[in-house]
């Protein structure tokens, strides 16, 4: 009797050493007491881990919906994203193209001035011959 005694308190030890098997016995405000523990019967820690086991597996089906749906949000930023990028590139095009023409109708201009300058000239010099 006394080596079932120390075997059954070397198996407790060894479960509330172990991190996953204190995660377990301690999950979702599950707190086995020491004393608890020795009135454990084969059944009862059979249902106890079926119940641990049934809650995990809920934990981790929320947790993966809960993945997916932030993956989902992170592919729908990504994709605005691109956009944006590809609307600040087309932004600067335009504003390239836009200095362009700016570049052209200063040109275009300064080339007017000079032809009104140069017809008035010879307005002048058409003046002076008469």
């Amino acid at each position: 009797m006394k080596s079932k005694t120390k075997k059954k308190k070397k198996k407790k030890q060894e479960c509330l050493s172990s991190s996953k098997g204190s995660q377990l016995l301690t999950s979702k405000g599950t707190n086995w007491m020491e004393n608890e523990f020795d009135k454990l019967t084969e059944a009862g820690f059979r249902r106890g881990v079926i119940t641990n086991f049934s809650e995990l597996k809920e934990h981790v089906l929320t947790h993966c919906k809960e993945t997916k749906n932030l993956k989902n949000r992170l592919d729908k930023m990504l994709t605005r994203i691109t956009s944006l990028e590809k609307n600040i590139n087309d932004l600067m095009e335009l504003e390239n193209t836009a200095l362009e023409l700016h570049k052209a109708y200063k040109s275009f201009n300064s080339q007017i001035h000079q032809a009104e300058e140069r017809i008035s000239e010879i307005e002048d010099q058409l003046n002076e011959i008469k």
